[in-house]
């Protein structure tokens, strides 16, 4: 133990890891003296002494022995509480976060002895080895734990909030014109399915969750209430809508009359629109995984782009390509957002700003005409304003 220069705070190393840590003595209200140790640096130390004296003098202390339950223990609650609100693909993604990244690490930690710098040091490392996605993923599960032991009163405060996270890469969204859709659709062997992709907006597990009594050709609406998704285990989940929100797109004409000729050999209302061959779901296409060097069985997708004449594409890209083509046949933002199910027409604008800068012309061109009718002029002619101008 070594002295710092404060009595209340003394370095120490830490027999797991063989790294300093410091330790913080003090009394409870009621006069007995106690000490928390597992701080990374003597600042975190001294901040949460300043915090407890404080907590003390407000009536809001927390005794140590509170902070005890492992991360472990109060976890399965945390997750039961997801299941009542999240999709349960959403929830096996959870999970498995927790067991691959967040258990191994957290699970034998008491709540109580958890420190922020300690999370920003894990946070780290798991963004050295893992991409953004994964690692923001993990300590979002950890963060939400501890949440829930500062709600039930183990820890005052959360010591994985503030931490310092990774940024995800903007991804380029991938806009295909009516000819390029036409192209990827031929070629795909899938060709209603890629058209209801590229020109409804629906996910992939939308899309492929779709039975007849899903499409009215009478009103040309697609009610998008379900979605289905494949995981390695247990398999395809079914599950409510993304935000549990159903909806209701349009169908353009001519693939209402495509659909029509689905629906005509469709055997009953709840087969699916989009089966597997084996009037299963059908699993969402990608890459081909690269085993020892060499790459495994091509995908039907795979062959979409060099078929088509096009550059590598995502299935999502339809999705993106739907937007696009909207906003180009003059569709308001709030039609986009409404074909696509985002929450607020603020999110479809933060997701497809760059499809709406043509409204900026619009607006430019617009105040040029009101300019040139109030001033009886040109609202384009700029000779008048320049010559008002002085040199300065």
């Amino acid at each position: 133990m070594r002295d710092t220069a404060d009595p209340k705070i003394k370095q120490y190393t830490d027999k797991r890891t063989g790294k300093p840590r410091y330790l913080v003595r003090y009394r409870k209200p009621d006069g007995p003296q106690t000490k928390q140790r597992g701080f990374t640096t003597k600042r975190d130390a001294a901040q949460w002494l300043h915090e407890i004296e404080g907590a003390k003098l407000r009536g809001e202390f927390i005794p140590v022995s509170a902070g005890r339950p492992r991360l472990s223990e109060l976890y399965p609650g945390w997750l039961a509480s997801k299941r009542v609100h999240c999709t349960p693909g959403w929830v096996v993604d959870l999970d498995t976060s927790w067991r691959t990244h967040v258990e191994p690490y957290w699970a034998q930690i008491p709540v109580g002895q958890i420190r922020a710098g300690s999370v920003q040091e894990w946070v780290a490392d798991l963004s050295g080895r893992r991409s953004p996605t994964i690692t923001i993923r993990a300590h979002g599960v950890l963060s939400g734990v501890l949440d829930d032991a500062v709600r039930d009163g183990k820890i005052r405060t959360n010591p994985a909030r503030g931490v310092k996270l990774p940024r995800k890469a903007s991804a380029r969204s991938r806009y295909l014109t009516h000819a390029e859709v036409q192209a990827v659709a031929e070629a795909s062997g899938h060709e209603l399915l890629v058209y209801t992709l590229a020109y409804c907006g629906l996910l992939w597990g939308e899309a492929t969750a779709l039975r007849v009594r899903d499409v009215n050709l009478l009103r040309r609406r697609i009610a998008v209430t379900r979605a289905v998704r494949y995981i390695q285990w247990p398999g395809f989940i079914i599950g409510e809508m993304k935000g549990k929100e159903n909806r209701t797109v349009p169908i353009p004409g001519f693939l209402a009359v495509m659909l029509e000729l689905r629906m005509l050999r469709a055997s009953g209302p709840d087969e699916l629109v989009f089966p597997a061959p084996r009037a299963e779901y059908l699993r969402q296409p990608g890459k081909s995984p690269v085993v020892d060097g060499v790459e495994t069985k091509v995908t039907w997708w795979e062959r979409v782009p060099d078929s088509a004449g096009a550059e590598w594409i995502t299935p999502h890209d339809l999705r993106h390509t739907a937007a696009s083509l909207a906003v180009s046949a003059g569709a308001s933002v709030k039609a986009v957002q409404s074909m696509l199910g985002h929450k607020s027409a603020a999110m479809t604008l933060d997701v497809y700003s760059d499809l709406f800068d043509s409204d900026l012309d619009d607006v430019t061109s617009r105040m040029d005409a009101h300019r040139g009718h109030d001033l009886g002029t040109d609202g384009g002619d700029a000779r008048g304003a320049v010559g008002n101008l002085r040199e300065v």
